[in-house]
């Protein structure tokens, strides 16, 4: 949960991102000069169905083996490597404390995070960033990062099997933060919100005036779709993939067009209600909650019909986020076209890749 605006000190290179989502790894290699950030290797590969389940890592010689071939075919020489959680195992509360020192507060949080987390302390590693130190009436606001360990486990043991050393651990919801924040830059006085939508969870975190104020994790995603195409036109998970991300304007059969295009805009309208209910939590608990933008990311957020659903829903701009806006790309290395089609995909492995050896949560 590093603050990009904090600049470590220019000698440290980035480490390599990866995003190991339920159906694909993505994996990226950025490099930071007084130029910018240049991009030096990103790279896509599609996953088994069954690998990753609710954030869980069920196939680990799938995760494996991709990620080493991967590493070779880019020819990657750092080692060092940072990836992230997201979903069930991962808990993020903003919470009001005492002031206290940074100091004062790394020895409590053990004691005050107990309160707060719905699983045993001893079976997660908790982590803190101090949002605003002084919120008033000696009071200060926190974001509270609690991850469990066997899941944290279970993705540093990947990354060490390919070879690799796990440097930084994150989670999806702040590494899309950090993209957004390369990017975009966060509007003052405004609050906005990025949703991040994979194939099976959605990442939803409210900023307001350039910090956190809410966040929350929805067990579904893309894969709804993939299910639904593939249990209706009675195709493998592979075909079904393909039609999704096809999209009905690619698909040669007008019939079986016009079928993945009402199967999408039903999975969309099913997502939106989802990103809503939680939106309108977030609103009847906040004061001037007005949202002014909302920023779309992941794999399934070029889903048929959902950026217009949640426009009507939600009245409120929505906007696809281009995670290398800000990024220098060689034309001659890189297939520009390409890269901006599978852009939104990329949002959480930018975040990662911006990351250097070291960075805390």
């Amino acid at each position: 949960m590093h603050n990009a605006t904090e600049k470590v000190f220019v000698a440290q290179k980035n480490v390599v991102g990866v995003d190991i989502g339920s159906n694909s790894i993505k994996l990226i290699n950025l490099k930071e000069n007084r130029q910018g950030v240049h991009l030096q290797a990103f790279d896509m590969a599609m996953l088994p169905p069954e690998t990753v389940v609710d954030g869980a890592l069920l196939n680990f010689t799938a995760i494996v083996e991709k990620l080493k071939e991967m590493i070779s075919a880019n020819k990657l020489r750092s080692k060092n490597v940072a990836v992230s959680v997201s979903g069930h195992s991962v808990i993020i509360k903003k919470i009001s404390l005492p002031e206290m020192t940074p100091e004062e507060l790394e020895e409590s949080i053990q004691w005050e995070a107990e309160q707060y987390i719905p699983f045993d302390i001893k079976d997660v590693n908790v982590d803190v960033q101090i949002i605003n130190p002084k919120a008033g009436q000696e009071q200060m606001d926190v974001l509270l990062v609690a991850a469990k360990k066997d899941v944290l486990q279970d993705y540093i043991s990947v990354i060490q099997e390919a070879g690799l050393k796990p440097n930084v651990v994150d989670v999806d919801t702040f590494a899309v933060q950090n993209m957004f924040e390369l990017n975009y830059g966060f509007p003052p006085n405004e609050t906005i919100a990025l949703v991040n939508i994979g194939a099976s969870v959605i990442n939803i975190n409210v900023i307001a005036d350039s910090i956190t104020t809410f966040t929350r994790d929805i067990s579904m995603g893309g894969g709804l779709l993939t299910s639904e195409i593939q249990r209706q036109l009675n195709i493998s998970y592979e075909e079904a993939e393909h039609y999704k991300t096809a999209g009905a304007g690619n698909i040669t059969n007008s019939t079986i067009a016009r079928e993945v295009q009402a199967m999408s805009e039903r999975i969309a309208l099913t997502l939106v209600n989802e990103i809503q209910r939680s939106l309108d939590f977030y609103a009847a608990t906040t004061v001037n909650a007005d949202i002014s933008r909302i920023y779309l990311s992941g794999g399934s957020a070029q889903i048929t019909g959902l950026i217009r659903s949640l426009e009507q829903s939600l009245e409120v701009p929505v906007e696809l986020v281009n995670p290398f806006k800000n990024i220098i790309v060689d034309a001659k290395k890189f297939d520009v076209d390409l890269l901006q089609r599978m852009a939104p995909v990329a949002a959480v492995a930018v975040g990662l890749g911006l990351r250097k050896p070291g960075d805390k949560l």
